[in-house]
C-alpha cells in the first residue's frame, strides 16, 4: 500500500446504551469546533443587560476561538435654542466619555485583549448603525440584550433589538435580562 493511499483513522467513543453499543461522533469533532464564528458584534449602552449580554459573547468566544467587536451608538440629541431651530451638541464629549465607559465595561467583564478585536463608536440611530456596522465588519454573529419593555414604552421608545433581528445581515442572539442560563463557565 503506497503512503497516499493510507486510510484516514477516525477515533471515535462507543457508548453503551440499554446493553447496546453503539458509536458516536469522532472525539474531535465537538459540536463548538463546528461553529465558523470569527467576528461577534456585540452592541453596548453599558447597561446591566448588556454587561450580560457581553457575558455570552466572551463564552461563545472562547469555546470557538472568535473575536468580540464592542459597537456603541451615540444617539444625536437636538437642543432648542430661541431661534427654534435645533442645534446639535458636538459628539467630543460623548465620544471621550464612551472610551472611558469601554475600557471600564471591558475589566468588569474580564475581556481579555486576545478576545477584544475592536471598539467602535457611531453616531446615528442604534438599529441602522448596529445593522450597518454587522454588514461591514461581515460578522458572523450579532449578540445583544434586550430591556424587556413592554406596554405603553415598547410602543413610544420601539426596540432597537426588535429592529436589530428585522435587518440583520446575520444571526442574532438576543440575551434578555432575567432568564435561564445556557451556557457554563
Amino acid at each position: 500500500m503506497k503512503a497516499s493511499e493510507n486510510p484516514k483513522v477516525e477515533i471515535t467513543e462507543t457508548r453503551v446504551q440499554a446493553g447496546r453499543a453503539r458509536r458516536s461522533r469522532p472525539l474531535n469533532a465537538h459540536p463548538w469546533r463546528k461553529l465558523h464564528l470569527k467576528n461577534i458584534l456585540v452592541p453596548t449602552d453599558f447597561s446591566a443587560p448588556s454587561k450580560k449580554a457581553l457575558s455570552y459573547a466572551v463564552k461563545f468566544a472562547k469555546k470557538v476561538g472568535s473575536q468580540i467587536t464592542l459597537l456603541h451608538v451615540i444617539e444625536p440629541l437636538p437642543v432648542y435654542s430661541d431661534i427654534n431651530d435645533p442645534v446639535i451638541l458636538g459628539s467630543d464629549y460623548w465620544t471621550r466619555e464612551s472610551n472611558e465607559a469601554f475600557r471600564k465595561f471591558c475589566n468588569e467583564s474580564h475581556v481579555t485583549p486576545s478576545l477584544l478585536r475592536k471598539t467602535i463608536i457611531r453616531e446615528g440611530t442604534p438599529h441602522h448603525e448596529i445593522t450597518e456596522a454587522a454588514r461591514e465588519l461581515k460578522s458572523d454573529l450579532i449578540i445583544i440584550a434586550t430591556n424587556g419593555r413592554t406596554g405603553l414604552t415598547h410602543v413610544f421608545l420601539g426596540s432597537t433589538t426588535e429592529r436589530v433581528v428585522q435587518h440583520a445581515p446575520c444571526p442574532v442572539l438576543v440575551v434578555r435580562a432575567k432568564e435561564r442560563e445556557f451556557l457554563r463557565h
